[in-house]
């Protein structure tokens, strides 16, 4: 049984794996052209470890740290919401590990076994200091963007979400602990269906209209 669970994982890592090469968030020496990368070889490292993890982990096995302490951030603020979003947690602040705009992507708990020091190639959104730039950089002020942590609301005007066991989504998006997370929209692993890594289309508002009724 034991040998059958290492497989598994190892296949799942695989397909992981090759759902991110060649997208914008493969920053190994396979890099797409024209897109900002680093000298190692390895593809997962980048937010994943399989040994001494962080010991909290916004993600499995999560590879990751802040540049300085856990920043905090401003959150989207409206009269007509009935659920207050928190400070990003679990899978969102996950994502501002690298999207806070300050910490660089190469600011790992540990290195690849290939490198030592990360040597950064500039080019897309990443700098020659391996720290992002532009769109992806959303910084710490959320007050312009979709709440993230927040339990997901139970209210007219909202898709009901599908319960099984201890999971839940929404017309197929993910919730965690049913909070809508940065995950929940973006799929980190797949760029397949569109930009910039949305679980759906953006063709006639697709994404929106999966959770809000309109």
């Amino acid at each position: 049984m034991k040998s059958l669970l290492v497989v598994l994982l190892a296949a799942g890592s695989l397909s992981l794996s090759a759902g991110i090469i060649g997208t914008k968030h493969d920053l190994s020496t396979n890099a797409l052209a024209g897109q900002g990368h680093t000298n190692t070889t390895q593809v997962c490292v980048f937010c994943h470890t399989p040994h001494n993890a962080a010991a909290t982990q916004l993600a499995p096995l999560w590879n990751r740290k802040f540049a300085g302490t856990t920043p905090t951030f401003t959150l989207y603020s409206s009269a007509t919401l009935t659920s207050t979003p928190t400070q990003p947690t679990g899978a969102s602040l996950a994502c501002f590990t690298c999207h806070d705009g300050t910490t660089s992507v190469g600011n790992l708990i540990n290195m690849p076994s290939d490198t030592a020091t990360f040597t950064y190639t500039a080019g897309g959104n990443v700098s020659n200091l391996g720290v992002l730039s532009g769109a992806p950089a959303l910084g710490t002020d959320l007050s312009n963007d979709h709440p993230v942590s927040m339990t997901y609301p139970t209210k007219t005007g909202l898709v009901v979400p599908t319960v099984s066991g201890t999971t839940s989504n929404v017309g197929g998006l993910p919730l965690f602990t049913n909070k809508v997370e940065c995950a929940s929209c973006h799929d980190v692993h797949s760029n397949a269906i569109a930009t910039p890594f949305l679980r759906a289309s953006m063709t006639n508002s697709a994404l929106c209209t999966t959770c809000h009724i309109k």
